[in-house]
């Protein structure tokens, strides 16, 4: 039985560790409950403007410290944003591992940053938004086959945000950005590695117990209406060398019984040289150079989504229409069980490989207890992937991958 503890400080901020002392390290993860979905039309970007401004000082940690102590001892750290979620995460010696608490609960009371520091930051998501989308041969392309696969702005504006809406922004939204879901109460703390449990405990109520319980806004629900007609649009790219597609199909969301499902089929169609896509598309038709996507999971309206890059002069409507038909063939061929164990022995060893990583360890952690209100979710996830058999696979393709569902995007080169 994996060892795991769990206990929720009165402010609410929930804590979940696993000791292992294989390597004297401990990873930590403090995932917020709060991601780009919760943005409103004219405010996109500033989840991720916020993570940004949380490494540029706090009360008592100086601007640009926090990185410094930490990998001063050796540790990695880093923060990422996403739809769902905005995490913070760490290693370092495990006789240290105090130091790292204690000041993501110095800035969980709030950020320090001045106006210098906010402009800069600002121009740095700026120049990062440049370097991702603008500078980016398909960028702009995706982009848009987000908004054109969501009715509702949340899901379908880009984590980054607009250029107009970060050029925008102003400090005081920040502020308030942070104090209105940066709450102990809105927030995951994960530990894993060499630590003692009482030991880890008694430190997160010592850094984090005086933090103020707050209550945080509602957050917005999120409902897409069943698409009846397919949707295609064409967008020119004036850097792209090659011309692209995009396809995606309406799925299941986290919480889903067939998000385990969505999980084979795509490993089924697109991981590694041997999945279906690269070998038909690219190794046999030789109409892609490259394939990827798969399953964009969120707690709201979620997507199966396609990219194919085809090489000069390519036919989109050929590649289209081998997509098609490859979601048809998992309808009407059940697969077979041979390829059915290579697909899940393909799963399991993505995942095991993931966890030699002990910041990924405490990332996964987090995020289960977040998502699932199960912190051994992780645990069992290998488990229920072995469980997804032919016929689960077949009746998912024929009720999900509907034509008439899609949204397609065709890329030409300018």
């Amino acid at each position: 039985m994996v060892n795991i503890e769990q206990t929720t400080l009165s402010n609410g901020l929930r804590v979940v560790i696993q000791p292992d002392s294989t390597l004297p390290l401990v990873g930590v993860s403090l995932i917020y409950d709060v991601g780009s979905r919760v943005e409103k039309p004219g405010s996109s970007g500033m989840a991720h403007l916020v993570e940004h401004l949380m490494f540029q000082g706090s009360e008592h940690v100086a601007p640009g410290e926090f990185v410094h102590r930490i990998q001063g001892w050796g540790g990695a750290v880093n923060g990422m944003t996403g739809a769902e979620r905005t995490t913070y995460y760490h290693s370092l010696p495990s006789h240290q591992f105090a130091l790292g608490l204690w000041m993501d609960a110095d800035r969980m009371r709030g950020v320090g940053f001045d106006e210098a520091a906010f402009e800069r930051q600002r121009a740095t998501v700026l120049d990062e938004r440049l370097e991702r989308i603008n500078n980016s041969p398909y960028g702009e392309a995706l982009v848009r086959i987000g908004e054109l696969s969501y009715d509702d702005f949340g899901y379908g504006h880009p984590v980054i945000g607009y250029r107009d809406d970060v050029a925008c922004a102003q400090s005081d939204d920040a502020r308030q950005f942070h104090a209105q879901w940066y709450a102990p109460s809105n927030a995951v703390l994960a530990m894993v590695g060499d630590v003692e449990p009482d030991e880890a405990i008694d430190a997160v109520h010592t850094c984090f117990g005086a933090v103020p319980r707050a209550d945080t806004p509602t957050r917005p629900s999120f409902s897409e209406a069943r698409r009846m007609v397919p949707t295609r649009e064409s967008l020119r790219a004036p850097l792209a060398s090659a011309p692209a597609l995009f396809v995606n199909h309406p799925a299941v969301p986290y919480g889903d019984p067939d998000f385990y499902v969505y999980e084979v089929i795509e490993a089924l169609l697109f991981r590694g040289p041997s999945s279906r896509l690269n070998q038909r598309m690219v190794m046999e038709e030789r109409c892609a150079i490259k394939v990827q996507g798969g399953y964009e999971a969120h707690r709201g309206p979620s997507l199966f989504s396609f990219f194919g890059m085809m090489p000069e002069g390519g036919d989109p409507d050929r590649l289209a229409a081998l997509y098609a038909d490859e979601l048809e063939r998992l309808v009407k061929q059940p697969v077979s069980e041979d390829e059915l164990e290579r697909v899940h022995n393909r799963v399991r060893a993505g995942r095991l490989f993931g966890r030699q990583s002990i910041v990924h360890r405490a990332n996964a952690l987090g995020r289960s207890l977040l998502y699932h209100s199960d912190a051994l979710w992780e645990e069992r996830y290998v488990e229920r992937i072995l469980r997804v058999g032919p016929e689960a696979i077949q009746r998912v393709a024929a009720r999900d991958f509907d034509p008439n569902a899609s949204v397609t995007l065709e890329v030409v080169p300018a």
